[in-house]
């Protein structure tokens, strides 16, 4: 089976990783051309436009990890990459951990990776995933014992909503309605009594 770096150049790779643009693109074989000595990768890196670590990860272990099928987590492949470092890494592991989503999502919610570029990895190496929710699933036995604490809690508050809420023998003094024809007419109180 041809890897992937025999199908497909580095700058294709890398366009279809969201990590350069066309035009970028171009402008690398440009100077290519006009520097047949130096390789895709090595323009790349002096323009700046992609770094070393994307680059030697895309042209040597991109293609065993797609044809070698997906043996660790993404974060992983993303740090190899280059993409996200070890203390970004750590980051999103604690706070998947408090929100309940993937590593991915959230490194795409930081700002620290193009979502484009989320997309085409888990697409690459973990289509099912690709098509799943941003959100962890839950093992059955946690949404059960959540459903339980979510029916108790619904029921203290139907328990205290009943002993706010004034009861039918007591009644709520109301104004009177004024007469229909608009004049005033005098309370009892209103009526001097004569002795």
């Amino acid at each position: 089976m041809p890897t992937q770096s025999q199908t497909r150049p580095l700058g294709e790779v890398l366009k279809r990783a969201g990590l350069l643009s066309p035009a970028q693109l171009q402008v690398v074989l440009q100077d290519q051309k006009w520097q047949p000595d130096l390789r895709i990768g090595d323009i790349l890196e002096l323009r700046g436009w992609v770094k070393r670590d994307a680059i030697e990860f895309f042209a040597e272990q991109w293609p065993e990890a797609i044809h070698g099928g997906q043996d660790k987590p993404i974060g992983y492949y993303l740090q190899q990459a280059g993409l996200l470092d070890s203390k970004q890494v750590e980051t999103l592991l604690q706070e998947q951990a408090q929100a309940g989503l993937r590593i991915g999502a959230l490194a795409v919610l930081h700002g620290w990776l193009p979502q484009e570029t989320l997309d085409w990895f888990l697409q690459s190496l973990a289509p099912e995933e690709y098509a799943s929710s941003a959100f962890i699933k839950r093992q059955q036995s946690k949404q059960a014992g959540r459903d339980r604490t979510s029916q108790a809690s619904q029921a203290r508050s139907d328990n205290l909503a009943a002993r706010t809420q004034p009861s039918q023998q007591e009644t709520i003094p109301m104004a009177p309605k004024p007469p229909a024809d608009g004049v005033a007419q005098p309370k009892v109180d209103d009526i001097p009594w004569v002795d």
